[in-house]
C-alpha cells in the first residue's frame, strides 16, 4: 500500500510541474505580447510625431481632445495587433526565452 501511495504522490507531483511549466508558458507569452504592444506604442508615438510637424494649427483635428482620442486609438490598436502576433516579436521572444527549446 506505501509503494501505491508514492506512486500516486509522484505522479501527482509530475502533473504539477507540468501544470507550472504551462502556467510559465503562458506568463512568457503574455509578457511577450504585452513587450510587442509597448514597442509598436512608441512606434507609433514617433510616426505620429513627425505627422504633427506637418499639421496646420488650422485643422480641425488638431486638438487636445483629437490627439487624447486618438492615442486611445493607437493603444487599442497595438493591443489588439500584439494579440494577433501580427509582426512576430510576441513569438521570437517566447522562442528566444523558452525554457523547451525546439
Amino acid at each position: 500500500m506505501d509503494a501505491l501511495n508514492a506512486l500516486t504522490s509522484l505522479r501527482k507531483g509530475a502533473d504539477d510541474v507540468t501544470d507550472t511549466s504551462a502556467v510559465r508558458e503562458n506568463d512568457l507569452r503574455q509578457a511577450a505580447q504585452q513587450f510587442e504592444a509597448i514597442f509598436m506604442r512608441q512606434m507609433l508615438k514617433e510616426m505620429r510625431k513627425v505627422n504633427a510637424i506637418f499639421e496646420s494649427k488650422d485643422n480641425p483635428f488638431n486638438s487636445d481632445a483629437g490627439r487624447m482620442m486618438q492615442g486611445l486609438y493607437d493603444d487599442a490598436l497595438c493591443d489588439s495587433l500584439a494579440n494577433q502576433q501580427s509582426i512576430g516579436i510576441a513569438e521570437l521572444l517566447v522562442k528566444q526565452l523558452s525554457a523547451h527549446r525546439d
